[in-house]
């Protein structure tokens, strides 16, 4: 029955994906379908880009120079990951703390080069007692982080996000101030030349897709994934992990699920630690994780 198949669908999303039912609810299709995926083509290119953020490994990825802390460290704080109609929503503990570590910081050098902590681009648009929405001005997309540990006040939001914001006044170097490039109404120079980092690619629509899956993964202690380089001269790059699922069980998740990426194939690894392949709309990833459960 359409019903009892629906009602099941929803359980496995809320068991696979941690995302609370009423969520879940809101994603629905007309034809009772949850739909887990962003439509516009901006979102998409925000949610890859924060998916090659997560999925960097230690401080690597070139816009993660706060020093204190790490994007990947940041998963520490994140509850769940939920995909609106207009937004991408993550369940996150200090979500002002999340915040600054997201909002972008420019330090320019004498030779006229940049460097750029947190994701160029992006702007506080809104704040309220429950958390706070961004917004990236190059791709339109919208994150909202929203606050779980109670409801504090509105004024206790903004005074907690100024006080993130005034630590973070030297990039990890000494004698340095950089720009709150976040705090200007159009994109910056410095913002400007790093578009290459959310320009659309032949994997966006997957990268952000498995961003809204993360939690296949991130639900298991100590998963250690990570992006690194391909191996396959038809792959992107390679989605690596060390505990948890194994190749072909996510795999099977991401394509014949109730959580499955509509039009996504995979490929089995054809040996026992073989590397499978994920693909959608023309764009690759090799997954490589755990040979045995």
């Amino acid at each position: 029955m359409p019903y009892s198949h629906d009602k099941a669908a929803l359980a496995e999303c809320e068991e696979l994906l941690a995302i609370p039912a009423n969520y879940l609810r809101r994603m629905r299709r007309r034809n009772g379908r949850i739909c887990l995926d962003a439509g516009a083509l901006g979102q998409q290119q925000l949610q890859a880009l924060l998916f090659d953020c997560f999925f960097s490994r230690g401080s690597e990825h070139p816009f993660d120079l706060r020093g204190a802390r790490t994007f990947p460290d940041l998963l520490a704080y994140v509850g769940w990951v939920a995909p609106q109609p207009d937004r991408l929503v993550l369940r996150v503990r200090a979500a002002a703390r999340v915040c600054s570590y997201l909002l972008p910081y420019i330090r320019t050098f004498q030779d006229g080069s940049f460097e750029v902590s947190g994701i160029p681009g992006l702007r506080l648009e809104r704040v309220t007692s429950k958390g706070l929405l961004l917004h990236h001005l190059p791709t339109h997309g919208r994150i909202e982080l929203r606050e779980r540990t109670g409801e504090p006040s509105h004024q206790h939001m903004r005074d907690a996000l100024e006080g993130e914001a005034q630590g973070n006044t030297s990039l990890g170097v000494p004698d340095v101030n950089p720009m709150q490039a976040w705090t200007k109404a159009s994109l910056t120079q410095g913002e400007s030349v790093m578009a290459h980092h959310w320009a659309p690619t032949a994997t966006t629509a997957l990268r952000s897709a498995l961003l809204v899956r993360a939690n296949l993964l991130w639900s298991s202690p100590r998963h250690r994934a990570h992006l690194t380089p391909a191996r396959r001269s038809n792959a992107d790059r390679c989605l690596r992990w060390a505990t948890g699922l194994t190749v072909t069980e996510l795999g099977s998740l991401l394509t014949n699920s109730a959580v499955r990426i509509p039009e996504a194939r995979f490929s089995a690894p054809t040996s026992v630690a073989g590397i499978g392949l994920i693909q959608l709309d023309g764009g690759i990833l090799e997954l490589q994780g755990q040979t045995v459960p």
